[in-house]
């Protein structure tokens, strides 16, 4: 989604910059985006209408970014505190908005060895600008035989 063009009423008004999404993690809030000679603007949930492949379709007013705006998922954990990795993106639904996963890296060797997953149950803690992860205990099967 960065680098999208914005078309606001019928006119570019820019390119996303970022993705902000809710506290809960549970759904995009809006999006930053670089507006030309205005600097960063901001495109609340409300006004989006489409999020498509090729631009984000929006109505209404571009505004200030609020304060909040730099908010971002971060550390993953297991129920016990296990660290897991760090929230690297977010699929969601183009049309509603809402996550359906949140992509974690192990780091750089383990995306190599293993490449990224994707956690689509987990529970997020806010501390101040950044969301703690936590996602339910990952069960390993071992195959006796």
């Amino acid at each position: 989604m960065i680098g999208l063009p914005v078309i606001v009423n019928g006119r570019q008004r820019g390119n996303v910059l970022r993705g902000v999404l809710a506290e809960d993690g549970k759904s995009l809030r809006g999006l930053v985006m670089r507006g030309g000679l205005r600097g960063t603007r901001w495109l609340s949930r409300e006004q989006i209408s489409l999020v498509g492949k090729i631009s984000v379709i929006a109505k209404g007013k571009t505004g200030r970014v609020p304060k909040g705006a730099s908010y971002h998922l971060f550390r993953v954990t297991d129920p016990d505190g296990t660290r897991l990795g760090v929230v690297t993106d977010a699929l969601f639904n183009e049309e509603t908005l809402r996550v359906s996963a949140l992509e974690i890296s192990g780091g750089p060797l383990d995306d190599l060895i293993d490449g990224r997953w994707y956690a689509t149950a987990y529970h997020v803690q806010p501390m101040g600008d950044v969301g703690h992860v936590t996602v339910p205990a990952i069960r390993e099967e071992v195959n006796e035989g």
